[in-house]
Protein backbone atom coordinates (compact mmCIF):
# COMPACT_ATOMS: atom_id res chain seq x y z
CA UNK A 1 0.00 0.00 0.00
CA UNK A 2 1.27 3.47 -1.05
CA UNK A 3 2.26 5.60 2.10
CA UNK A 4 -0.26 8.60 0.62
CA UNK A 5 -2.48 6.36 0.98
CA UNK A 6 -1.89 5.28 4.40
CA UNK A 7 -1.98 8.75 5.58
CA UNK A 8 -5.68 9.28 3.86
CA UNK A 9 -6.76 6.66 5.81
CA UNK A 10 -5.25 7.93 8.94
CA UNK A 11 -6.82 10.88 8.44
CA UNK A 12 -9.92 9.51 7.69
CA UNK A 13 -10.14 7.72 10.80
CA UNK A 14 -8.36 10.78 12.77
CA UNK A 15 -12.12 12.53 11.33
CA UNK A 16 -14.14 9.61 12.08
CA UNK A 17 -12.75 9.51 15.87
CA UNK A 18 -13.28 13.28 16.06
CA UNK A 19 -17.39 13.05 14.37
CA UNK A 20 -18.20 10.36 17.46
CA UNK A 21 -16.47 12.01 20.30
CA UNK A 22 -18.42 14.95 19.55
CA UNK A 23 -21.75 13.61 19.90
CA UNK A 24 -20.70 12.14 23.30
CA UNK A 25 -18.81 14.82 24.55
CA UNK A 26 -22.39 16.95 24.15
CA UNK A 27 -23.96 13.73 25.54
CA UNK A 28 -21.89 14.01 28.94
CA UNK A 29 -22.16 17.41 29.41
CA UNK A 30 -26.24 17.26 28.89
CA UNK A 31 -26.37 13.97 31.64
CA UNK A 32 -23.50 15.23 34.02
CA UNK A 33 -24.71 19.15 35.90
CA UNK A 34 -23.81 18.74 39.82
CA UNK A 35 -24.60 21.75 42.80
CA UNK A 36 -22.38 25.00 42.23
CA UNK A 37 -21.29 24.14 45.58
CA UNK A 38 -20.56 21.51 47.89
CA UNK A 39 -21.02 22.25 51.44
CA UNK A 40 -19.21 19.26 53.75
CA UNK A 41 -21.71 16.96 54.51
CA UNK A 42 -23.86 16.99 51.17
CA UNK A 43 -25.16 14.12 49.16
CA UNK A 44 -23.34 15.23 45.63
CA UNK A 45 -25.50 14.46 42.20
CA UNK A 46 -25.41 14.04 39.09
CA UNK A 47 -28.71 15.65 36.65
CA UNK A 48 -29.75 16.39 33.00
CA UNK A 49 -29.95 19.65 31.82
CA UNK A 50 -33.94 19.09 31.68
CA UNK A 51 -33.66 18.02 35.37
CA UNK A 52 -31.90 21.36 36.48
CA UNK A 53 -34.38 23.64 34.15
CA UNK A 54 -37.37 21.88 36.34
CA UNK A 55 -35.49 22.38 39.53
CA UNK A 56 -34.90 26.16 39.43
CA UNK A 57 -37.89 26.56 37.34
CA UNK A 58 -36.14 27.86 34.02
CA UNK A 59 -38.03 27.36 31.01
CA UNK A 60 -34.95 27.57 28.35
CA UNK A 61 -31.21 27.65 27.88
CA UNK A 62 -28.75 28.02 24.64
CA UNK A 63 -25.24 27.74 24.63
CA UNK A 64 -22.01 27.62 22.19
CA UNK A 65 -18.90 26.14 22.70
CA UNK A 66 -15.70 27.78 21.09
CA UNK A 67 -12.73 25.17 20.47
CA UNK A 68 -9.49 25.64 18.03
CA UNK A 69 -10.95 29.14 17.34
CA UNK A 70 -14.37 27.95 16.21
CA UNK A 71 -17.58 27.27 17.07
CA UNK A 72 -17.90 23.61 17.68
CA UNK A 73 -21.20 23.36 18.09
CA UNK A 74 -24.16 25.27 19.76
CA UNK A 75 -27.59 23.87 21.34
CA UNK A 76 -30.53 25.25 22.81
CA UNK A 77 -33.00 23.04 25.41
CA UNK A 78 -36.18 23.90 26.61
CA UNK A 79 -38.84 26.42 25.99
CA UNK A 80 -38.10 29.81 24.39
CA UNK A 81 -41.86 30.74 25.72
CA UNK A 82 -43.84 28.58 27.43
CA UNK A 83 -47.32 29.62 26.33
CA UNK A 84 -46.69 28.62 22.69
CA UNK A 85 -44.73 25.68 23.35
CA UNK A 86 -41.83 27.61 21.35
CA UNK A 87 -38.46 25.82 21.47
CA UNK A 88 -35.09 27.10 22.33
CA UNK A 89 -32.70 26.60 19.72
CA UNK A 90 -29.39 27.89 18.23
CA UNK A 91 -30.78 31.35 17.08
CA UNK A 92 -32.98 32.15 20.14
CA UNK A 93 -32.66 35.88 20.63
CA UNK A 94 -31.58 36.47 24.58
CA UNK A 95 -31.25 39.82 25.87
CA UNK A 96 -27.39 39.82 26.74
CA UNK A 97 -28.22 42.27 29.81
CA UNK A 98 -24.28 43.41 31.15
CA UNK A 99 -22.25 41.17 28.34
CA UNK A 100 -23.61 44.63 26.33
CA UNK A 101 -21.11 46.16 28.10
CA UNK A 102 -17.87 44.73 27.10
CA UNK A 103 -19.33 44.88 23.14
CA UNK A 104 -19.72 48.03 23.37
CA UNK A 105 -16.30 49.26 25.23
CA UNK A 106 -14.67 46.92 22.18
CA UNK A 107 -16.70 49.01 19.70
CA UNK A 108 -15.36 52.67 21.74
CA UNK A 109 -11.53 51.01 21.89
CA UNK A 110 -12.59 51.29 17.98
CA UNK A 111 -13.02 55.05 17.80
CA UNK A 112 -10.48 55.60 20.39
CA UNK A 113 -7.62 53.79 17.29
CA UNK A 114 -10.14 56.04 14.45
CA UNK A 115 -9.23 59.23 16.47
CA UNK A 116 -12.91 59.99 17.57
CA UNK A 117 -12.53 59.37 21.12
CA UNK A 118 -9.55 59.16 23.99
CA UNK A 119 -8.73 56.86 26.74
CA UNK A 120 -7.50 59.36 28.99
CA UNK A 121 -9.15 62.59 28.28
CA UNK A 122 -12.10 63.80 30.57
CA UNK A 123 -14.21 62.38 29.42
CA UNK A 124 -16.96 66.00 28.65
CA UNK A 125 -14.70 66.37 26.13
CA UNK A 126 -16.48 64.14 24.35
CA UNK A 127 -19.97 65.44 25.34
CA UNK A 128 -22.10 67.70 23.67
CA UNK A 129 -25.46 68.41 25.17
CA UNK A 130 -24.89 66.76 28.34
CA UNK A 131 -22.00 66.82 30.72
CA UNK A 132 -20.47 64.75 33.82
CA UNK A 133 -21.65 67.16 36.71
CA UNK A 134 -18.27 68.71 38.12
CA UNK A 135 -18.18 67.73 41.91
CA UNK A 136 -15.83 68.09 44.94
CA UNK A 137 -14.59 64.69 43.93
CA UNK A 138 -13.51 65.60 40.03
CA UNK A 139 -11.52 68.98 41.06
CA UNK A 140 -8.07 66.85 40.57
CA UNK A 141 -9.49 63.55 38.85
CA UNK A 142 -11.71 63.54 35.97
CA UNK A 143 -13.69 60.91 34.81
CA UNK A 144 -12.28 59.20 31.40
CA UNK A 145 -13.08 56.42 29.00
CA UNK A 146 -10.93 54.55 30.26
CA UNK A 147 -12.47 54.45 33.85
CA UNK A 148 -15.37 54.65 32.34
CA UNK A 149 -14.71 50.82 30.96
CA UNK A 150 -13.14 49.91 34.10
CA UNK A 151 -15.76 50.85 36.40
CA UNK A 152 -13.16 53.13 38.41
CA UNK A 153 -14.53 56.16 37.24
CA UNK A 154 -16.67 57.17 40.87
CA UNK A 155 -19.94 57.11 39.27
CA UNK A 156 -22.88 56.22 40.69
CA UNK A 157 -26.12 53.95 39.39
CA UNK A 158 -24.88 49.93 39.61
CA UNK A 159 -27.61 48.81 37.05
CA UNK A 160 -30.98 49.27 35.10
CA UNK A 161 -34.63 47.80 35.68
CA UNK A 162 -35.81 48.49 32.61
CA UNK A 163 -39.02 49.39 31.56
CA UNK A 164 -42.15 47.12 31.00
CA UNK A 165 -44.08 47.41 27.80
CA UNK A 166 -46.57 49.66 28.99
CA UNK A 167 -44.11 51.95 30.39
CA UNK A 168 -43.14 55.23 28.85
CA UNK A 169 -39.49 54.71 28.13
CA UNK A 170 -37.06 58.13 29.42
CA UNK A 171 -35.09 59.22 26.57
CA UNK A 172 -31.04 58.60 27.31
CA UNK A 173 -31.08 62.36 28.59
CA UNK A 174 -33.75 61.54 31.34
CA UNK A 175 -31.77 58.37 32.41
CA UNK A 176 -28.31 60.79 32.52
CA UNK A 177 -30.03 63.00 34.75
CA UNK A 178 -32.41 60.44 37.00
CA UNK A 179 -35.18 62.27 35.73
CA UNK A 180 -38.93 60.69 35.19
CA UNK A 181 -39.64 58.28 33.42
CA UNK A 182 -36.37 57.13 34.35
CA UNK A 183 -36.56 54.23 37.30
CA UNK A 184 -32.85 55.06 38.14
CA UNK A 185 -31.08 58.45 39.88
CA UNK A 186 -28.60 60.32 38.66
CA UNK A 187 -25.36 59.66 36.83
CA UNK A 188 -22.99 61.36 39.15
CA UNK A 189 -19.49 61.45 40.46
CA UNK A 190 -19.54 60.53 44.35
CA UNK A 191 -16.16 59.53 44.79
CA UNK A 192 -12.76 60.44 43.67
CA UNK A 193 -12.03 58.65 39.50
CA UNK A 194 -9.75 56.33 39.73
CA UNK A 195 -9.44 55.11 43.23
CA UNK A 196 -11.71 52.55 43.85
CA UNK A 197 -13.22 49.97 41.72
CA UNK A 198 -16.99 50.00 41.75
CA UNK A 199 -19.34 48.32 39.05
CA UNK A 200 -21.14 51.31 37.41
CA UNK A 201 -24.04 50.55 34.37
CA UNK A 202 -24.02 54.20 34.90
CA UNK A 203 -20.56 54.60 33.59
CA UNK A 204 -21.38 52.89 30.41
CA UNK A 205 -24.45 54.92 30.10
CA UNK A 206 -22.29 58.02 29.98
CA UNK A 207 -19.68 56.43 27.19
CA UNK A 208 -22.77 55.68 25.06
CA UNK A 209 -23.87 59.12 24.87
CA UNK A 210 -19.84 60.03 24.54
CA UNK A 211 -19.87 57.61 21.31
CA UNK A 212 -23.37 59.06 19.70
CA UNK A 213 -21.93 62.88 20.48
CA UNK A 214 -18.46 61.79 18.53
CA UNK A 215 -19.69 59.31 16.06
CA UNK A 216 -22.77 61.11 15.00
CA UNK A 217 -25.30 58.22 14.55
CA UNK A 218 -27.72 56.48 16.41
CA UNK A 219 -26.26 53.87 19.08
CA UNK A 220 -27.76 50.80 17.45
CA UNK A 221 -26.45 52.28 14.47
CA UNK A 222 -23.23 52.59 15.52
CA UNK A 223 -22.93 49.02 16.79
CA UNK A 224 -24.01 47.66 13.58
CA UNK A 225 -21.56 49.19 11.66
CA UNK A 226 -18.86 49.04 14.16
CA UNK A 227 -19.03 45.59 15.45
CA UNK A 228 -21.77 43.31 14.68
CA UNK A 229 -21.87 43.42 10.72
CA UNK A 230 -17.99 43.09 10.75
CA UNK A 231 -17.92 39.92 12.73
CA UNK A 232 -21.15 38.24 11.39
CA UNK A 233 -23.03 38.50 14.54
CA UNK A 234 -26.20 38.33 12.04
CA UNK A 235 -28.80 37.85 14.79
CA UNK A 236 -27.66 40.12 17.35
CA UNK A 237 -29.36 44.08 17.55
CA UNK A 238 -28.65 46.64 20.02
CA UNK A 239 -31.90 48.63 19.03
CA UNK A 240 -34.08 48.99 21.73
CA UNK A 241 -37.43 48.62 21.96
CA UNK A 242 -36.75 45.33 20.10
CA UNK A 243 -38.08 46.08 16.61
CA UNK A 244 -41.05 43.80 15.89
CA UNK A 245 -39.61 41.57 13.23
CA UNK A 246 -37.48 39.94 15.86
CA UNK A 247 -40.31 38.31 18.01
CA UNK A 248 -40.72 35.45 16.27
CA UNK A 249 -37.12 34.40 17.15
CA UNK A 250 -37.34 36.49 20.82
CA UNK A 251 -37.36 34.31 24.03
CA UNK A 252 -39.93 35.66 26.47
CA UNK A 253 -38.05 36.55 29.87
CA UNK A 254 -39.70 34.93 33.08
CA UNK A 255 -39.11 35.16 36.72
CA UNK A 256 -38.06 33.97 39.72
CA UNK A 257 -41.46 31.67 40.44
CA UNK A 258 -41.61 30.92 36.55
CA UNK A 259 -44.14 33.95 35.44
CA UNK A 260 -43.66 35.48 32.32
CA UNK A 261 -42.33 39.04 32.35
CA UNK A 262 -45.19 41.55 32.05
CA UNK A 263 -44.81 42.03 28.56
CA UNK A 264 -42.78 39.66 27.86
CA UNK A 265 -39.53 41.22 28.85
CA UNK A 266 -38.23 44.83 29.05
CA UNK A 267 -36.96 47.68 27.17
CA UNK A 268 -33.29 49.04 28.01
CA UNK A 269 -32.30 52.63 26.54
CA UNK A 270 -29.06 52.31 28.35
CA UNK A 271 -28.10 50.02 25.02
CA UNK A 272 -24.45 49.82 26.03
CA UNK A 273 -24.96 48.65 29.43
CA UNK A 274 -27.91 46.31 29.07
CA UNK A 275 -29.22 46.02 25.47
CA UNK A 276 -27.99 43.78 23.07
CA UNK A 277 -30.09 41.16 22.01
CA UNK A 278 -28.45 38.54 20.95
CA UNK A 279 -27.55 34.51 20.33
CA UNK A 280 -24.66 32.46 22.05
CA UNK A 281 -23.40 31.47 18.40
CA UNK A 282 -23.34 35.73 18.18
CA UNK A 283 -21.21 36.33 21.37
CA UNK A 284 -19.01 33.53 20.58
CA UNK A 285 -18.22 35.14 17.17
CA UNK A 286 -16.78 37.97 19.50
CA UNK A 287 -15.24 35.52 21.77
CA UNK A 288 -13.07 34.79 18.39
CA UNK A 289 -12.19 37.89 17.05
CA UNK A 290 -11.10 39.03 20.60
CA UNK A 291 -8.44 35.39 20.60
CA UNK A 292 -7.62 36.14 16.78
CA UNK A 293 -7.26 39.82 17.23
CA UNK A 294 -4.82 39.27 20.18
CA UNK A 295 -2.78 37.07 18.07
CA UNK A 296 -2.82 39.65 14.87
CA UNK A 297 -4.61 37.28 12.39
CA UNK A 298 -7.78 39.37 12.59
CA UNK A 299 -8.46 42.65 13.60
CA UNK A 300 -11.54 44.16 12.36
CA UNK A 301 -12.55 46.06 15.07
CA UNK A 302 -9.28 47.13 16.87
CA UNK A 303 -5.48 46.11 16.49
CA UNK A 304 -3.45 43.52 17.78
CA UNK A 305 -1.70 46.63 20.16
CA UNK A 306 -5.52 48.24 21.15
CA UNK A 307 -6.54 44.21 22.24
CA UNK A 308 -3.60 43.49 24.50
CA UNK A 309 -4.49 47.00 26.44
CA UNK A 310 -8.05 45.59 26.10
CA UNK A 311 -7.01 42.84 28.41
CA UNK A 312 -4.48 44.22 30.47
CA UNK A 313 -5.72 44.09 34.52
CA UNK A 314 -6.89 47.63 35.75
CA UNK A 315 -8.38 48.32 39.49
CA UNK A 316 -10.13 44.87 40.23
CA UNK A 317 -8.67 43.14 37.82
CA UNK A 318 -11.16 44.92 34.90
CA UNK A 319 -9.79 45.36 31.32
CA UNK A 320 -10.96 48.04 28.91
CA UNK A 321 -14.63 45.62 28.96
CA UNK A 322 -14.45 42.38 30.26
CA UNK A 323 -13.36 41.07 33.53
CA UNK A 324 -10.12 39.23 33.52
CA UNK A 325 -8.37 36.25 35.94
CA UNK A 326 -5.05 34.43 35.44
CA UNK A 327 -2.68 35.18 34.34
CA UNK A 328 0.08 34.10 30.61
CA UNK A 329 -1.54 31.76 28.55
CA UNK A 330 -4.06 30.84 31.11
CA UNK A 331 -5.48 34.12 30.81
CA UNK A 332 -9.43 34.22 31.05
CA UNK A 333 -11.46 37.26 30.14
CA UNK A 334 -15.55 37.22 30.83
CA UNK A 335 -18.81 38.80 31.80
CA UNK A 336 -22.06 37.78 33.04
CA UNK A 337 -25.47 39.42 32.54
CA UNK A 338 -28.48 39.59 34.30
CA UNK A 339 -31.58 41.79 33.08
CA UNK A 340 -35.58 41.10 34.34
CA UNK A 341 -36.04 37.76 33.22
CA UNK A 342 -32.45 37.08 31.63
CA UNK A 343 -29.44 35.44 33.04
CA UNK A 344 -26.16 34.65 30.96
CA UNK A 345 -22.31 33.97 30.92
CA UNK A 346 -19.59 34.41 28.83
CA UNK A 347 -16.13 32.42 29.41
CA UNK A 348 -13.26 32.34 26.97
CA UNK A 349 -9.53 32.02 26.62
CA UNK A 350 -7.78 34.83 25.56
CA UNK A 351 -4.55 33.11 24.17
CA UNK A 352 -6.13 29.63 23.68
CA UNK A 353 -9.54 29.08 20.71
CA UNK A 354 -11.41 28.01 23.84
CA UNK A 355 -14.74 29.81 24.88
CA UNK A 356 -18.29 29.28 25.82
CA UNK A 357 -21.36 31.26 26.13
CA UNK A 358 -24.79 30.39 28.06
CA UNK A 359 -28.31 32.12 27.72
CA UNK A 360 -31.21 31.85 29.81
CA UNK A 361 -34.42 33.22 30.30
CA UNK A 362 -35.15 33.28 33.84
CA UNK A 363 -34.11 35.51 36.84
CA UNK A 364 -33.44 31.65 38.67
CA UNK A 365 -31.25 31.22 35.10
CA UNK A 366 -27.48 31.48 36.39
CA UNK A 367 -27.39 28.66 38.78
CA UNK A 368 -28.39 26.60 35.38
CA UNK A 369 -25.75 28.24 33.51
CA UNK A 370 -23.35 27.73 36.23
CA UNK A 371 -24.09 24.20 36.57
CA UNK A 372 -23.95 23.79 32.65
CA UNK A 373 -20.53 25.48 32.55
CA UNK A 374 -19.01 23.50 35.11
CA UNK A 375 -19.90 20.38 33.25
CA UNK A 376 -18.04 21.71 30.39
CA UNK A 377 -15.17 22.31 31.71
CA UNK A 378 -14.62 19.16 32.94
CA UNK A 379 -16.02 17.57 29.68
CA UNK A 380 -13.29 19.10 27.77
CA UNK A 381 -10.84 19.31 30.61
CA UNK A 382 -10.64 23.77 30.95
CA UNK A 383 -10.02 25.42 33.94
CA UNK A 384 -13.05 27.95 33.33
CA UNK A 385 -14.85 26.98 37.25
CA UNK A 386 -15.69 23.78 39.03
CA UNK A 387 -17.65 23.22 42.14
CA UNK A 388 -17.05 24.99 45.22
CA UNK A 389 -16.42 22.78 48.31
CA UNK A 390 -16.56 24.34 51.60
CA UNK A 391 -16.88 23.36 55.18
CA UNK A 392 -19.62 25.66 56.98
CA UNK A 393 -18.07 27.95 59.88
CA UNK A 394 -20.16 27.24 63.21
CA UNK A 395 -22.08 30.75 64.02
CA UNK A 396 -22.65 31.26 67.52
CA UNK A 397 -26.64 31.77 68.40
CA UNK A 398 -25.62 35.34 68.92
CA UNK A 399 -23.96 36.06 65.91
CA UNK A 400 -26.94 34.70 63.93
CA UNK A 401 -29.59 36.85 65.70
CA UNK A 402 -27.70 39.42 64.97
CA UNK A 403 -28.39 39.42 61.39
CA UNK A 404 -31.85 39.05 61.28
CA UNK A 405 -33.98 41.41 59.94
CA UNK A 406 -34.19 43.57 56.86
CA UNK A 407 -32.01 45.11 54.36
CA UNK A 408 -32.63 48.44 51.79
CA UNK A 409 -30.79 49.75 48.43
CA UNK A 410 -33.11 52.19 46.57
CA UNK A 411 -36.19 50.04 46.06
CA UNK A 412 -34.71 46.48 46.73
CA UNK A 413 -35.48 44.74 49.69
CA UNK A 414 -34.09 41.61 51.13
CA UNK A 415 -34.97 39.96 54.66
CA UNK A 416 -32.98 37.12 56.64
CA UNK A 417 -34.55 34.97 58.53
CA UNK A 418 -33.53 31.46 60.28
CA UNK A 419 -34.94 28.20 59.59
CA UNK A 420 -34.18 25.31 61.35
CA UNK A 421 -31.40 26.50 62.39
CA UNK A 422 -29.76 28.30 59.06
CA UNK A 423 -29.86 31.41 57.91
CA UNK A 424 -31.81 32.20 54.61
CA UNK A 425 -31.33 35.84 52.62
CA UNK A 426 -35.50 36.37 50.59
CA UNK A 427 -35.60 38.92 48.21
CA UNK A 428 -38.72 40.33 48.08
CA UNK A 429 -38.09 40.78 44.53
CA UNK A 430 -38.26 37.10 44.29
CA UNK A 431 -40.19 33.91 45.70
CA UNK A 432 -36.98 31.98 46.61
CA UNK A 433 -35.32 32.04 49.45
CA UNK A 434 -31.43 31.30 49.08
CA UNK A 435 -29.37 29.75 52.02
CA UNK A 436 -26.69 31.95 53.82
CA UNK A 437 -23.75 29.38 54.65
CA UNK A 438 -21.25 31.00 56.92
CA UNK A 439 -17.60 30.76 55.91
CA UNK A 440 -16.44 33.12 58.92
CA UNK A 441 -18.33 35.36 61.54
CA UNK A 442 -18.94 37.75 58.80
CA UNK A 443 -18.47 36.01 55.00
CA UNK A 444 -21.50 33.77 53.69
CA UNK A 445 -21.73 32.20 50.50
CA UNK A 446 -24.90 31.09 48.74
CA UNK A 447 -25.70 27.97 46.96
CA UNK A 448 -25.37 29.82 43.67
CA UNK A 449 -22.09 30.78 44.30
CA UNK A 450 -23.06 34.40 45.72
CA UNK A 451 -20.69 36.09 48.43
CA UNK A 452 -22.37 38.09 51.21
CA UNK A 453 -20.45 40.01 53.78
CA UNK A 454 -21.83 41.20 56.87
CA UNK A 455 -20.79 44.81 58.28
CA UNK A 456 -20.67 45.43 61.89
CA UNK A 457 -20.37 48.39 63.97
CA UNK A 458 -18.75 47.60 66.61
CA UNK A 459 -18.35 43.44 67.74
CA UNK A 460 -22.01 42.84 67.70
CA UNK A 461 -24.25 44.74 65.89
CA UNK A 462 -24.91 44.36 61.96
CA UNK A 463 -25.36 48.01 59.96
CA UNK A 464 -25.46 46.30 56.52
CA UNK A 465 -24.56 43.84 53.98
CA UNK A 466 -22.53 43.74 50.74
CA UNK A 467 -23.51 41.87 48.34
CA UNK A 468 -23.17 41.62 44.03
CA UNK A 469 -19.54 42.62 44.65
CA UNK A 470 -19.73 45.00 46.56
CA UNK A 471 -23.15 46.76 46.51
CA UNK A 472 -24.19 47.67 50.33
CA UNK A 473 -27.71 46.52 51.69
CA UNK A 474 -28.48 48.88 55.14
CA UNK A 475 -30.24 47.41 57.55
CA UNK A 476 -33.35 49.11 57.80
CA UNK A 477 -35.11 47.04 61.38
Amino acid sequence: MRPTLLIYISLFSWFSAVAQSLPEKIRQIETSLSPILIVEGDTVKQFTIQDRLAHYKVPGVSIAVVRNGKIEWAKGYGMADLASKRAVDANTLFQAASISKPVAAFAALHWVEAGKLSLDANINNSLKDWKVPDTKFTATEKVTLRRLVTHTAGLTVHGFAGYAKNKPVPTLIQVLNGESPANSRAILPDTIPGKINRYSGGGYTVMQKAMIDQVGKPFPEIMQETVLSKLGMEHSTYEQPLPVKFDALAATAYTSNGQPVSGSWHTYPEMAAAGLWTTPSDLARYVIEVQQSLQGKSNKVISKQMTEQMLTKHLGSIGLGPALRKDGDSLIFSHSGANEGFRCMLVAHARRGEGVVIMTNSDNGMEVAQELLNSVSVAYGWDFSKPMQLKRFALSTAQAESMLGSYQRDRYIFDVVQQNGKLYAKPRWENEPRELIPQSKSQFIMRDGQRAEFVFEGDAKVSAVKLFGGVVFNKIN
